[in-house]
């Protein structure tokens, strides 16, 4: 059992600082063991203060004591963060341990193709295939490398023989890694088909998250209704005023996942005055959650928002700064912050109030082509992903999510706050043309560099599109939808509004 000391009890009183004292007296002495350091550790990530447990890590690597359990909880937290180079460090410790484990094997072999070293993923993954030729994570990985390299009749033939040869309970991981590589060989009714499939295997799954999906769209669309041009108004004049001689700047970057916001943010953050975010999360659990979901009602998020003061306001931007600080590795310094995170779409209210002088980007891409791409990704099942198990609810959900957006361009002041559409399409026709327009609006001079953003070496990307934003610009991601018009047509009249509103023809 691990002595925490009472770090836990202080934790239950809202005693951060005492909580994390206690920790450190605890860890502190030599004699700690992995469960303990392993516990202020954890802690540490979950405040977003991942940078102050290096030496924690690094006694738990070499501590006599610890085992492959502990390195795996911590692979698996910088897996999470993005940070995929620290856990292969961890990952490669548990395999030396246990060196004929395939789940290890392939969660090390994630990590280093993540982290850019496909050679050293394949050689883990054949190792391992000799011996366990079943393992589906294995295989599917290995075709997906091969799909990213182009040799899609290699990898088709390895997923159609796993499946033949070891069908289980992973097989919806094979079907959706072999639905993409159809859809590139131009087998567009067989990538359905796998597709529908592998959903099927997972609607146990997705039946659990329906009703907090219907809750949370629910409660967003009731915070946003409540963002009236006076209201926005006047948080922006009484934020303004608190957030004077704050020189951070801000960029709040909305969207649809699939809109090319993975993109975007890699394009803009190859400009010296700048640093995406990729996805951090940070709004979400550290201010949405609490605030939006953790209230009783719509109202009482609204009144909350209305009543904090200039002193709230300064202490939550401090917070924020910290934790992106602490998750991109490094601070932000004199360079524009690009916020981007597809979903903030649905939960502008709580930025917008906390960063009164914020640059608002939205990414845009034909409806029809975002909802296509979006049901072709292999997501975590959650609240938010629930929607992807057909096309009719993927539909849905673009539709409830975008509204927001609908609704808030009319309402915010151009004069006020500051906001941009930007075209997945107009990037891929001009990018120079483009490029020069986002610099602009978001005050940077232009680079030529914005045109290059596959050059340039840069952390990792963790969301689900890293291999494509990895390539040039390319076109083939263009009208997509019309290789899938007969599966989409039945449910095309909840895209209809959107299609029209946002330029696309109908």
């Amino acid at each position: 059992m691990v002595n925490d000391g009472g770090a836990g009890a202080a934790l239950a009183r809202g005693d951060v600082e005492g909580a994390l004292a206690i920790w450190q007296r605890v860890t502190a002495r030599r004699d700690a063991t992995p469960g303990e350091l392993l516990g202020h550790a954890t802690l540490l990530f979950r405040l977003y203060r991942a940078e102050d447990s290096h030496d924690l890590l690094e006694r738990l690597l070499v501590h006599p004591a610890a085992g492959v359990e502990e390195w795996l909880v911590v692979a698996r937290l910088w897996f999470e963060r993005g940070r995929f180079d620290r856990c292969a460090r961890f990952s490669g410790r548990a395999l030396a341990a246990v060196p004929d484990s395939p789940d290890i094997g392939a969660m090390h072999a994630a990590a280093l193709e993540r982290s850019g070293d496909k050679e050293g993923a394949r050689e883990v993954i054949g190792a391992f295939l000799v011996r366990h030729p079943e393992h589906a994570r294995l295989v599917r990985l290995l075709a997906h490398i091969e799909r990213g390299d182009g040799d899609f009749e290699k990898a088709r033939a390895r997923l159609e023989d796993q499946l033949r040869r070891f069908s289980g309970g992973e097989d919806w991981r094979l079907r959706y890694e072999l639905a993409a590589v159809l859809d590139r060989l131009g087998e567009h009714a067989g990538a359905m088909r796998e597709l529908e499939m592998a959903k099927a295997e997972l609607e146990p799954q997705s039946q659990r998250y329906r009703s907090q999906w219907r809750s949370m769209t629910e409660r967003q669309w009731a915070v946003t209704q409540s963002l009236t041009r006076e209201r926005l108004a006047r948080w922006a004049d009484a934020g303004s005023v608190a957030q004077a001689g704050d020189e951070r700047e801000i960029c709040l970057m909305g969207g649809f996942p699939r809109s090319g916001t993975t993109l975007l943010e890699k394009v803009i953050s190859t400009h010296a005055g700048c640093i995406g975010t990729d996805e951090s999360g940070v709004l979400a659990t550290q201010f949405r959650d609490p605030l939006v979901f953790g209230a009783g009602s719509a109202k009482e998020v609204v009144t909350e928002l209305d009543a904090f003061h200039a002193d709230d306001l300064a202490a939550g931007r401090e917070e924020y700064f910290r934790c992106t600080a602490d998750l991109l590795g490094e601070d932000p310094g004199g360079r524009l912050l690009i916020e981007k995170e597809p979903l903030l779409t649905a939960d502008l209210a709580v930025p917008l109030r906390l960063f009164p002088d914020a640059r608002v980007l939205m990414p845009l891409r034909d409806p029809r082509d975002v909802v296509v791409s979006y049901f072709f990704t292999m997501v975590p099942a959650s609240r938010d992903s629930v929607a992807a198990a057909t096309l009719e609810e993927t539909c849905r959900y673009y539709a409830e999510v975008m509204r927001h957006w609908l609704l808030l361009r009319e309402r915010l002041d151009a004069g006020r706050w500051q906001w941009m559409e930007s075209r997945y399409e107009d990037l891929i026709a001009a990018a120079e043309v483009q490029t020069r327009r986002l610099a602009g609006f978001l005050g940077l001079e232009w680079e030529e560099g914005m045109m290059a953003h596959h050059r340039r070496a840069g952390r990792a990307v963790g969301t689900p599109t890293y291999d494509d934003v990895s390539k040039p610009l390319y076109t083939r991601s263009l009208a997509r939808w019309r290789n899938y018009e007969r599966w989409l047509e039945p449910h095309l009249g909840m895209l209809e509004k959107h299609c029209a509103a946002l330029g696309y023809e109908a």
